[in-house]
């Protein structure tokens, strides 16, 4: 009996040993050895950019999307970058965000990084860029200060005259803000603070009441 079990031990460790030098095989470096049940866990599915003839063509596995397909949470521009597009979006295009202290600053912000430079900081076109270049806008002058906010939105999308498109570095909501930020340039004031003011006139205290026989102070 004691034979017997010494060897099933001996089978055992000798079996242990051929799996152990099998896996720990150097022929191929990329070889993981003897793998296990390998199915569990090696995908079956394509890798990013590797070739495939699964279709017969003998490309990428990266397919191109289904036409008309419009990635999640992108909304495509569909206003041409000429002059028809430019006119449609003065009168078509309004900013969805509400003209709030708020999204001023956060516009501020983006101003401060993307278009000062050019822009100035207050909007007359003396920004360090600007002045080397020339011919920048003045936001409060007869031709821009009531320039409507879908050219302004045409504009930053798509570039006019000295400046590229801002398409890349912008997203859409980031390009609405900077436009509430350039219109209180322009000389338009945020909802809230005009409300604010409006308010406090009509809520201003009334002077002492006079007594009959003096005059008021």
């Amino acid at each position: 009996m004691k034979l017997k079990i010494k060897y099933v031990v001996l089978g055992s460790m000798a079996l242990a040993a051929m799996s152990f030098f099998a896996s720990c095989d150097k022929m191929d470096p990329n070889s993981p050895g003897v793998e296990y049940m390998p199915d569990m866990y090696r995908s079956p599915s394509y890798e990013t950019n590797a070739m495939t003839t699964f279709l017969g063509d003998s490309v990428m596995a990266n397919r191109l999307p289904v036409p008309g397909t419009i990635a999640r949470g992108y909304m495509p521009y569909t206003l041409t970058n000429d002059s028809t597009g430019y006119g449609l979006a003065g009168r078509t295009l309004h900013n969805p965000l509400p003209n709030t202290p708020q999204i001023v600053e956060e516009g501020k912000v983006i101003y401060g990084k993307f278009c000062i430079h050019c822009h100035g900081a207050t909007g007359q076109g003396d920004g360090k860029v600007g002045i080397k270049l020339g011919g920048m806008p003045h936001y409060d002058d007869a031709a821009h200060k009531d320039l409507p906010e879908g050219k302004m939105f045409h504009s930053i999308t798509y570039g006019k005259n000295l400046m590229g498109s801002h398409a890349s570095q912008l997203s859409v909501e980031d390009r609405w803000k900077v436009i509430r930020f350039v219109q209180t340039l322009q000389g338009k004031k945020a909802e809230a603070s005009a409300a604010a003011d409006s308010t406090a006139a009509k809520t201003k205290p009334a002077g002492k009441p006079v007594k009959p026989g003096k005059k008021p102070q």
